[in-house]
């Protein structure tokens, strides 16, 4: 499994326009465009990932999968933090929503519309956390620092009630997709069931670990940002067959 995934979702605009977008924000750090590459998704994955490609930044954007009104993004090379609110102000406000996974330890996603987040999810945060001078991770001892970084990180389905499918409510995506685990540990909540799928295991001590890429699925699924009973861009992007990406566009920036 790679050490991170992470895939950005643009709403109700086209590849091109994404594409547009994305030049224009690396033309505006002065990062010259090292390839620009349209065809079939596997040909265009080899190029995109190629190591003798001289590019930090990496992309693949896919057409939107019918009836998805999310245009895919593949993140391929460096991450650039904020890049989900410079697209949005770029493409007149429209919803931008990530997803992302660490290897198996921790996955979320970042929302931002209208120019600027509005907000973020991550399924442990206290793995970001720094010790602090007494020499305990601040998890350890809790506090301040961690109800403020928790509150920050717990994520708000609420805040895009109105691009969520009908029939699913903000109370039950954040109940069913985004509390098993550490959130259900802190909240002093009974576990769920990630989506209602065989996502989770029980060691002999009987403490419940959740699949973060699964978690990575079904927030794609909740939102459904490819459609309403599957999300494929949480697993490997080799994996990924051309019959299901269809054609992609890549791009890359030095």
């Amino acid at each position: 499994m790679s050490t991170e995934r992470t895939v950005l979702h643009v709403y109700g605009q086209a590849p091109e326009a994404v594409e547009r977008a994305l030049v224009a924000v690396f033309a505006n750090e002065e990062r010259t465009s090292a390839l620009r590459l349209e065809g079939t998704y596997s040909a265009v994955l080899r190029r995109a990932t190629s190591p003798d490609l001289a590019a930090g930044y990496r992309y693949v954007i896919l057409r939107p999968h019918v009836p998805s009104q999310w245009t895919p993004v593949l993140e391929l090379g460096n991450r650039t933090m904020g890049l989900e609110a410079e697209l949005s102000r770029l493409l007149g406000g429209a919803p931008v929503f990530s997803t992302f996974v660490y290897g198996d330890t921790v996955s979320g996603y970042r929302m931002a519309r209208d120019g600027a987040e509005v907000d973020r999810y991550l399924s442990d945060p206290t793995l970001f956390m720094e010790p602090e001078d007494g020499g305990e991770a601040p998890h350890e001892v809790g506090g301040p620092a961690l109800d403020t970084l928790a509150e920050a990180e717990r994520g708000h389905p609420e805040r895009f009630a109105d691009l969520l499918p009908a029939g699913t409510t903000p109370e039950d995506f954040w109940r069913v997709v985004l509390a098993p685990g550490w959130w259900e540990e802190r909240e002093g909540i009974a576990p769920a069931q990630a989506a209602g799928e065989a996502g989770t295991e029980h060691e002999d001590n009987d403490e419940e670990l959740v699949d973060e890429e699964d978690r990575m699925r079904c927030i794609g699924l909740a939102l459904e940002l490819w459609g309403p009973q599957e999300y494929p861009l949480a697993q490997e992007p080799e994996e990924i067959p051309d019959n299901v990406a269809g054609p992609a566009i890549a791009v890359a920036f030095e």
